[in-house]
């Protein structure tokens, strides 16, 4: 069964931080507004087991 849920600022923030960028960015106001027209909504599918299904792409922020 699948749910259509909202992305949230706490879902972006959190999204953002596992993805390294700094959640006291600036930036971030611009980028969420950005995001959340581009994907009004997610389609999450309930009751699947993901925990063995590694992730396609992984995106890491190069260290300074």
């Amino acid at each position: 069964m699948e749910k259509t849920i909202r992305l949230d600022k706490e879902t972006f923030l959190c999204m953002a931080k596992v993805l390294g960028l700094g959640v006291k960015d600036s930036h971030l106001e611009e980028l969420y507004a950005y995001v959340e027209k581009l994907f009004p909504d997610f389609k999450v599918a309930e009751g699947m087991d993901l925990k063995e299904i590694e992730p396609m792409l992984t995106f890491v922020l190069p260290k300074e």
